[in-house]
């Protein structure tokens, strides 16, 4: 880059129509703020982003990046979730562990999560993306690979904890280069469409696990065969990532000069920026007074204690309901399968309909509560309607995921975005650190406390803990939906409604230069 493009650029942004400016905002083209001399070209020129370029941009994303995307998320989450195959051939035996030893095995994981969280999301924020990724994932890779040396309780909680530790950039770091990667519109079906790799990645899991089941007179105890085989696809994958994934479309080599300025000019239709590696402590403040923080924070909690449970225990729960080890496995792919179709229906339908994130997520939550009712009081002996609401419960990864679309289209200025994202990943740590806990090793293999015992009053047939998490998690969505739609009236009382392009540009220009969606009075929450 020359030194005119190095040039620091100040730009004054109307705050507010009238007397009231945002401070003068400096920035650096070169490092600071990514795509700002970009989107300055763009608007020079008048470019308008027609809907064929729009849909040739996306396009190349999709068959450069995308693909990448859901597989860092389903390595994450079956290395995550080897834990699960493990118990079912014996690893909880073979490193002598009893009492609730496993249980805060499998809790650990995201007290490391938990400590890696922000710092994951500044180095995203200050470094190469795809160096970053292909980094940790070569280093979980290998904790994966050495789990089997692993001998006492101490030993796997260590392992699991750092485990967590690397992990926390997948999600979270996803979550933020999502956004800008793909416009506001695209946002939602393609945040959904890599989610689902969760539910792919269990599919593979489950016959990963059920291959190994299968092997003759096996020279290792099966449950060392699942870490070492997960452990090395993770160490070969951390070199595509290293050589191919971008930080941003400026550094897309698939993409012409003029692809790139259209790339940036299509995500600030937005309105809230694209990359900043600037810190703003202002903006971290603005992040703990905002209620929209702390309603993700209150729901990513309650959310995550159900899926703690059924993440690390599903093969344990379905071979509970009388199923053999073999078909606990398979039967346990089936719940990943449900998983994915509701994720991509979900993101259809937010993507094809305006502003549906939250009436979506209160439909699955509803589904939720009644596959959770089901669990808790349908007789043991119905092990069939059992584990179809079993089942349905994988609707629960709607309104998580969901909820990472909220952020990554709602939360402008990068610091803000960097901020709530690990906030609200610090309740799904808690959530699923919790989860687990729920559980009584003495009933294994059944653990009837997760999925059974009330929690309040036996009249009050929303006694279950997941029922009761359901529940919780669906008022705080609606009082989220309803915060961000009084939040848009009030803006359009004040300002006026953003309906001409000289409005839509100002807006877009001021989240170029990295204002917050609060700030920026163009902008308006998708709900």
């Amino acid at each position: 880059m020359d030194t005119s493009e190095k040039t620091v650029i100040s730009v004054s942004v109307e705050a507010v129509k009238g007397s009231t400016i945002v401070d003068t905002t400096s920035v650096s083209t070169d490092s600071v703020n990514v795509g700002l001399k970009q989107f300055e070209l763009a608007k020079q020129s008048g470019m308008r982003v027609s809907q064929k370029d729009n849909a040739r941009i996306a396009r190349k994303i999709d068959i450069w990046i995308l693909p990448m995307f859901c597989i860092s998320q389903g390595l994450s989450f079956v290395d995550k979730t080897a834990l699960n195959y493990g118990n079912l051939y014996g690893m909880k035996a073979a490193l002598n562990m009893n009492g609730t030893q496993f249980d805060w095995v499998a809790g650990v994981f995201y007290l490391g999560y938990l400590v890696g969280n922000y710092p994951d999301g500044w180095l995203l924020q200050h470094y190469q993306a795809g160096k970053v990724l292909a980094i940790t994932t070569f280093v979980w890779g290998v904790i994966i690979l050495t789990t089997p040396a692993c001998t006492n309780f101490g030993g796997a909680a260590a392992n699991r904890f750092c485990l967590g530790l690397m992990e926390a950039v997948v999600t979270p770091g996803l979550t933020l280069l999502t956004s800008i990667w793909y416009s506001q519109t695209e946002v939602p079906i393609r945040l959904m469409f890599w989610y689902t790799f969760n539910g792919w990645a269990g599919i593979f899991g489950g016959f990963v696990a059920y291959g190994i089941g299968a092997i003759p007179n096996p020279s290792l105890p099966r449950w060392e065969y699942i870490f070492l085989v997960l452990g090395a696809i993770s160490i070969a994958y951390s070199i595509v990532l290293w050589f191919f994934l971008p930080d941003s479309p400026l550094s897309a080599r698939f993409l012409s000069d003029e692809d790139k300025i259209t790339a940036i000019k299509r995500v600030a239709e937005a309105k809230i920026g694209v990359k900043n590696t600037q810190f703003k402590a202002y903006q971290m403040r603005e992040a703990l007074v905002d209620p929209k923080t702390w309603l993700l924070l209150i729901a990513s909690v309650v959310g995550q204690i159900p899926n703690g449970i059924v993440t690390n225990f599903s093969t344990v729960i379905i071979k509970g309901f009388g199923f053999s080890t073999l078909q606990s496995t398979l039967l346990s792919a089936v719940s990943s399968a449900v998983q994915i179709v509701t994720l991509i229906v979900a993101g259809w339908i937010c993507t094809r309909y305006k502003n549906m994130c939250v009436i979506t997520t209160a439909v699955g939550n509803i589904v939720c509560i009644i596959a959770a009712g089901c669990l808790a009081f349908l007789p043991a002996d119905q092990r069939w309607n059992r584990l179809v609401a079993y089942w349905f419960t994988y609707f629960q990864t709607i309104g998580f995921a969901l909820s990472l679309v909220m952020i990554s289209n709602n939360i402008g200025g990068y610091t803000k975005k960097t901020f709530t994202t690990a906030i609200t990943f610090v309740g799904y740590c808690v959530g699923n650190f919790a989860g687990p806990q729920f559980l009584i090793a003495s009933q294994a293999p059944v653990y009837q406390t997760g999925l059974v015992s009330p929690f309040l009053s036996s009249v009050v047939a929303i006694g279950d803990p997941m029922v009761l998490s359901y529940i919780i998690r669906a008022i705080v969505y609606i009082l989220l939906g309803a915060y961000m739609l009084w939040s848009n009236i009030a803006k359009d009382r004040k300002y006026g409604k953003v309906d001409t392009y000289e409005q839509q540009l100002k807006g877009e220009e001021a989240g170029m230069h990295d204002l917050t969606e609060m700030e920026n009075i163009y902008h308006r929450y998708v709900l």
